[in-house]
């Protein structure tokens, strides 16, 4: 059998590496998607202190407890995202 015969016949184990590459972007992806998520009501919910200690002159609890509620809130979410 000539070599380029042989070679363009894709063997299971190259599919194997596809799917296991595939299925390691995935994960990837996901746990990008937790920390965003985490990061995301971190932020938001920073700010949001931060707007009520500018507005009702609360310096600093109001950033303080923005902060505490989204730590609270972005590690809910990763650990209910990880059952």
């Amino acid at each position: 059998m000539p070599q380029a015969a042989r070679n363009s016949v894709p063997e299971p184990e190259d599919k194997n590496k596809d799917k296991k590459d595939a299925q390691l972007a995935a994960s990837w992806i996901r746990q990008y998607t937790l920390v965003f998520e985490f990061l995301a009501a971190l932020a938001l919910l920073g700010y949001l202190g931060h707007h009520l200690d500018e507005r009702y002159g609360w310096q600093p609890w109001g950033l303080l407890t923005g902060l505490l509620l989204g730590m609270v809130l972005g590690l809910y979410r990763m650990v209910r995202a990880s059952r």
